[in-house]
């Protein structure tokens, strides 16, 4: 098996594999909210659960702010 790395330590075809977004910016924020195994059982078969909550929450942030 051939050097995966380079002499730096790093592959060298990273920066056409690395993570890219199109939003304004990037969901690198992480919070911890208890739920019950039942909302989370229901939200995990879901298509794109995790996209879901995150507009729902912008927009519960927004109805507040507003």
């Amino acid at each position: 098996m051939g050097k995966l790395t380079n002499h730096k330590g790093y592959l060298p075809s990273i920066e056409k594999h690395k993570y890219k977004t199109d939003r304004p910016e990037s969901c690198t924020a992480q919070i911890n909210v208890r739920i019950p195994p039942s909302l989370k059982a229901e939200l995990k078969n879901l298509d794109n659960w995790q996209e879901l909550v995150r507009q729902t929450l912008t927009e519960a942030v927004k109805a507040k702010s507003a």
